[in-house]
């Protein structure tokens, strides 16, 4: 007898038996008491969630031999269950919209829903991967599929719904398929484990629900693929075939990272690779635990965010107090790209420890913050208007709260303070002199500049506009922000009223 593989030996069978859909489940069931049958549902996820399972549920439920009617409960034994259970029964059409796509065979299907079952009460449509019909065979379907004969129903399922006409998606009822946590599927997985008598640890267990990426059926193909090549499920064989990296040995990484120790991250990186593991693998699993630590930041290591067992959740939360929420977000970015971009180069390995040396001697780096506000506060030297340049240093030093730009002269300070109250209500203070300090008791104050206009600048000349390109401050913040420089101006001298006071 051919072997049955366990995706398809455990595929759920009736409403109850779905796992991670249950509100899709029980919307149907609903719809069954009440006879509120829709001719025509939609069916939309992520691969291996169950939208074929599903349909062939309610497939079932609609066609059940042994009840009088459409019945929440089939009974799986009748000759219509099985027959659909197998995706070979007569009255329920299973197509595949990726090798049925041309106007022509969908035609076909629509001349043949003018037939009454065979020995079901509906006819049904099944069109998997509906998003691959040409547009002539959805303008074609779209009358039959807004009024089709009272024993047709329509069931359509797709990963990609947004390539779906809306004048279609208008004529469905749409059921969004989640993926499915992790959790729920470990747990499936170790009731296939105990019913096919494989001693499973909890943990290679959970490793594979995880490399399912919310997928039941990847899940469960990756534990057939466990299952065929030892008689014990355990996290050492689990990672020999999966080819992941270690979750000790990432977290190694990250501990040398957050004490700034690139060296010593270096030497842990080299062991996970010489053991097998491939860069992008490793990308993926910094990326997937840098992303863990900042949830870990943001809303605690007790998040039900951290899809981790219970002694790396331990590590998780320790680790994320090391880093601040600003520089785990920076390093999820750095290391998305840094999984895209090891696919296809040939310096993978190199690109990877750049990457980890990146993130250990992060205080190194400018931060784009840092860099706005040094930018924003130095003044331009003499001699040299509209250049503001920084020390190496500065750029990374927070300023303390209510302190003066750095650079800040005397006059430019006195200009900035704050009047003292007058009787009548005045313009709000300039952002200058927000930061300034309060002016002493009984000292003149001078009127506010008003901000002046574009008009009013004054412009730069080409060999001063050349000089500001080739700062390297602004030349890094071009490079951050992926903006340009469209014009500079520099403050033209005061009007004579101004002056005079």
């Amino acid at each position: 007898m051919a072997y049955l593989v366990l995706a398809r030996k455990y595929r759920s069978a009736t409403f109850d038996e779905v796992v991670g859909q249950e509100a899709i489940a029980r919307t149907l069931t609903c719809a069954i008491e009440a006879g509120r049958l829709a001719q025509a549902y939609l069916f939309t996820g992520t691969r291996g969630v169950g939208k074929t399972t599903m349909a062939r549920i309610l497939a079932k439920a609609l066609n059940c031999l042994s009840a009088e009617g459409p019945t929440t409960k089939p009974c799986g034994t009748c000759d219509a269950c099985v027959s659909i259970a197998r995706g070979d029964d007569l009255d329920v059409n299973e197509i595949d919209g990726a090798s049925n796509r041309k106007l022509e065979e969908t035609q076909e299907i629509i001349s043949s829903v003018g037939l009454h079952p065979a020995r079901c009460r509906y006819r049904i449509v099944y069109i998997d991967e509906v998003h691959m019909l040409t547009r002539e065979s959805f303008n074609a379907l779209l009358k039959t599929l807004e009024e089709p004969p009272a024993h047709v129903k329509f069931i359509f399922a797709t990963t990609e719904p947004e390539k779906i006409p809306a004048t279609v998606l208008s004529r469905c009822q749409r059921f969004d398929f989640r993926n499915i946590p992790t959790r729920r599927i470990a747990e499936h997985l170790k009731k296939i484990c105990q019913a096919e008598k494989f001693p499973a640890e909890d943990d290679a267990l959970f490793r594979l629900a995880r490399a399912g990426a919310g997928s039941m059926r990847d899940a469960i193909s990756l534990l057939d693929q466990v299952l065929s090549a030892c008689p014990e499920v355990t996290d050492a064989e689990v990672l020999r075939i999966l080819g992941a990296t270690p979750e000790e040995r990432v977290t190694a990484i990250v501990r040398s990272i957050s004490q700034g120790q690139s060296g010593a991250a270096l030497a842990e990186l080299s062991r996970v690779l010489e053991e097998g593991a491939s860069p992008a693998a490793v990308a993926l699993a910094l990326g997937d635990y840098f992303r863990n630590l900042m949830i870990a930041r943001v809303c605690g290591a007790d998040s039900p965010l951290i899809e981790v067992t219970d002694a790396q959740r331990q590590a998780v939360g320790e680790l994320a107090q090391r880093f601040s929420a600003p520089a785990l977000v920076q390093a999820v970015g750095i290391l998305q790209r840094l999984a895209f971009n090891v696919r296809s180069s040939s310096l993978a390995r190199a690109l990877t420890e750049a990457v980890v040396v990146r993130l250990a001697e992060a205080d190194q780096f400018v931060d784009p913050q840092s860099l706005l506000e040094a930018l924003e506060g130095s003044p331009a030297p003499a001699g040299k208007p509209g250049v503001a340049p920084v020390p190496a240093r500065a750029a990374y030093a927070p300023r303390p709260a209510g302190a003066p730009a750095a650079g800040a002269t005397a006059a430019s300070t006195a200009d900035a303070a704050p009047p003292r109250a007058p009787a009548a209500p005045t313009p709000a203070p300039s952002r200058a002199a927000t930061q300034a300090p309060p002016a002493a008791a009984g000292a003149a104050t001078p009127p506010t500049r008003r901000p002046r206009s574009a008009d009013e600048l004054k412009a730069l000349s080409t060999a001063e506009k050349q000089e500001i390109q080739n700062d390297p401050n602004i030349r890094e913040a071009v490079r951050l922000f992926g903006g340009e420089v469209v014009d500079m101006r520099k403050d033209a001298p005061p009007d004579e009223d101004t002056e005079k006071q």
